[in-house]
């Protein structure tokens, strides 16, 4: 197995990519991804994985340097070997062969003979040059072929200028074995960044799309904010403090005797390889202003219902309009259900108006794997969201 040295990515597939595949990162013009492509070329290396890099765009010297740069990793001492086919080689092969068959054929034996004289186990490809000086299937069959594909993982990155359509030829036609898109996004939160795990040959995996920040010189897994809303005592306190690793909340005593939240509850977590931040809202009508604020650039919202207190559904739904609900990935957690209530899912959709995708749970906030499993459903939605 290679590792993308991505902890979620490698998570997600397994522990990593089987030796022999064919990877892309296919980069949206305008996104800031050469970390995922530098983060795998590391990651090889410190497994002791001898690799080449075919990096047409500069010299060998100038990619050590930006390794360095964004990395802050000399790549070349970390333990595996590394050769660069770099912007000289590709100099020479344009000035010496002037046909575009002839360019291809000169690349293809110094690949073939450079991956077989220096026992190459990964092969990393910068794909955008060899595309404008031969084509795109001519630049493709650059690749290692079936035979060498036994032994050398291939991984590739491109700037994708024809969007879904080529992401969807790349994977109708198994050019590659593993298809990882990365986005921008300027709607829900700002400058958000994301990747999409848009086809894997290998295993099972449904098409996710992954929120992620950089933190140093590191790519994390990030969900910025999460909403959990609900009527007043229907326990979106609890919630928050048993789903946190840390957190602070806002609180004070009301006229009827209970703890209110005036501002919300915050929390932080690590779970599941993502950072989570989760804010609980309010439930008292006098606090109505501040939701559609406290709900600007969620990713998702929570619904937490009191099962013995089913008076509360018209708030419960008053709170989904001010927070806009619709619009984002939902899901619903009917609280204290292991006490004696009446409240069932049937009544709970009708009255809500829910669509059937949306999950609803019975849950007590007091139990944190009830918790967790509510949060492990809430992200499960929020990487299927089509961004």
């Amino acid at each position: 197995m290679i590792r993308t040295g991505i902890t979620g990515i490698d998570e997600m597939l397994g522990s990593g990519i089987p030796r022999g595949t064919r990877v892309v990162f296919s980069l949206e013009p305008g996104v800031e991804g050469r970390m995922f492509m530098m983060r795998t070329i590391a990651s090889a290396l410190s497994e002791k994985k001898n690799v080449c890099i075919l990096s047409p765009h500069c010299t060998g010297r100038v990619f050590i340097s930006e390794c360095m740069e964004i990395l802050e990793i000399d790549i070349l001492k970390l333990g595996g070997k590394a050769v660069i086919l770099d912007s000289t080689v590709r100099e020479s092969i344009n000035s010496r062969e002037k046909k575009v068959t002839s360019r291809k054929l000169a690349w293809k034996k110094l690949i073939e003979e450079t991956l077989e004289q220096h026992s190459i186990d990964v092969f990393f490809v910068y794909f955008d040059l060899l595309y404008e000086d031969l084509g795109l299937m001519k630049a493709l069959d650059l690749l290692p072929t079936a035979r060498e594909r036994d032994r050398v993982t291939t991984v590739v990155e491109h700037l994708n200028l024809e969007g879904d359509s080529l992401i969807s030829r790349f994977a109708s036609e198994n050019i590659f074995d593993l298809i990882i898109s990365i986005h921008s996004a300027f709607t829900l939160v700002p400058f958000f960044n994301f990747f999409t795990l848009e086809y894997v040959s290998w295993a099972r995996i449904p098409r996710r799309s992954i929120p992620y920040t950089v933190a140093g010189r590191n790519i994390r897994l990030y969900i910025p904010k999460i909403i959990i809303t609900g009527p007043p005592a229907s326990g979106k306190s609890t919630f928050v403090s048993n789903a946190s690793d840390s957190g602070i909340s806002v609180d004070r005593g009301d006229l009827d005797g209970y703890r209110t939240t005036v501002a919300m509850d915050l929390g932080w977590l690590h779970f599941r390889g993502f950072d989570i931040t989760i804010f609980g809202t309010p439930g008292q009508p006098r606090f109505d202003p501040i939701i559609p604020q406290l709900v600007k650039n969620a990713m998702g919202i929570i619904l937490l219902l009191d099962a013995t207190r089913p008076d509360r559904f018209v708030r419960a739904k008053e709170l989904l309009d001010l927070a806009h609900a619709e619009k984002l990935p939902l899901v619903i957690a009917v609280n204290k259900s292991d006490l004696p209530h009446q409240m069932d899912e049937v009544t709970i959709r009708k009255v809500l108006n829910l669509r059937d995708d949306i999950p609803v749970f019975f849950i007590s906030a007091l139990k944190r794997p009830d918790v967790h499993y509510v949060v492990e459903s809430m992200v499960d939605r929020i990487t299927r969201h089509p961004y």
